[in-house]
């Protein structure tokens, strides 16, 4: 068997496939594309099919991966073609390779968000002192700082509107980019009618290398 690890951009009306949906869709692709994919063990068989950094549903991405098992032994030379035939508008596979590489591994993401408010200098001030946010998880909620979840943060004016470029924590306790669009309302930097295009750039490992 080979396990193939693919890259895939997830733009416009597909970055509103909720996440359990997007699996159901790139597995009716690897059927369409007549791939001899692996299926689960047990009473009810599946395609067994993995997404490594799930997105929240309405963020666009550039760089989304997917591993799967072909029972195979190399991966077929057409196979990105095979699966962007398959595949609805705004998904499309960008790379395809051997999934080597342990998720474990993935230490950040990183994003672009574009805003439509107005830019204001006094902006990047705003995190460089320790800013303190109540995070949501399974566990439950709890105080942390913000800052401890950044590896990068960057503001820039974009037109008449200004735009955020990071690298925040993902893995076991990731942080999402939508909380820095909510230290921003808070400081009234962002308007409430302001509805941000978050876009994921990269997932990165924990020396802040590309992973795949």
């Amino acid at each position: 068997m080979f396990n193939v690890r693919i890259q895939f951009e997830k733009k416009g009306g597909a970055a509103y496939i909720s996440h359990l949906d997007l699996m159901k869709t790139l597995q009716r692709a690897l059927l369409r594309a007549q791939l001899p994919v692996k299926y689960t063990e047990g009473f009810n068989p599946h395609i067994y099919l993995s997404i490594l950094v799930p997105l929240s549903t309405g963020y666009q991405s550039e760089y989304d991966l997917c591993d799967f098992g072909l029972l195979l032994d190399s991966c077929p030379d057409d196979l990105a073609e095979r699966l962007n035939r398959a595949l609805p508008q705004g998904l499309r596979v960008t790379r395809v390779g051997e999934a080597r590489r342990p998720v474990n591994q993935i230490g950040f993401c990183g994003y672009e968000i574009h805003y439509h408010s107005p830019w204001d200098p006094a902006i990047p001030g705003l995190f460089e002192q320790p800013v303190k946010i109540l995070k949501h998880s399974k566990r439950g909620d709890r105080e942390v700082v913000l800052n401890d979840y950044v590896r990068t943060l960057e503001f820039r004016p974009e037109g008449d509107s200004f735009c955020c470029t990071c690298q925040l924590k993902a893995g076991d306790d990731p942080l999402n980019p939508s909380y820095i669009t909510d230290v921003l309302r808070f400081h009234s930097r962002v308007g409430q009618p302001d509805r941000p295009l978050y876009i994921r750039k990269s997932i990165l490992d924990k020396e802040g290398e590309a992973f795949f």
